[in-house]
């Protein structure tokens, strides 16, 4: 039974779903000369591992500052890099399209089938992994 629950954990090591937020162009001037920003939707990056910083470690992000952060998350090393600022999100299920709206991921998080959402402050492509700090 205990090689079952080893063998288990080691098929898991990235039981969460990782997304992504993405600008879905730029910035344009109506007729009038107002700016109208792009829309924005949800790219699915691949799975991955979000564990919560328990003991508020900082980490040094751009510029030189010092941040705590809230979770990082683990990611295996083919994932895409995902840039400082870009938002993120991991899940505990694959998101279907319809949860991929504004709305769908306040229903989601308020559910807490989202178990972190923020802005990506440092990513770290290691030979093992990526590691995302949120």
């Amino acid at each position: 039974m205990v090689v079952g629950a080893i063998n288990d954990i080691i098929n898991r090591q990235y039981p969460h779903f990782l997304y992504k937020r993405i600008s879905d162009g730029e910035a344009v001037q109506d007729a009038n000369g107002s700016w109208t920003t792009a829309g924005a939707s949800w790219k699915f990056c691949g799975t991955c591992r979000e564990e919560t910083n328990g003991k508020g470690t900082t980490i040094q992000a751009a510029n030189g500052r010092f941040v705590v952060f809230s979770s990082a998350i683990y990611a295996p090393v083919d994932v895409e890099r995902i840039a400082d600022g870009v938002e993120v999100l991991a899940s505990e299920r694959k998101l279907e399209p319809d949860e991929l709206t504004n709305e769908g991921i306040e229903a989601a998080k308020a559910s807490g089938v989202i178990r972190i959402c923020g802005e990506c402050l440092k990513f770290d492509k290691g030979r093992l992994h990526g590691r995302i700090w949120v």
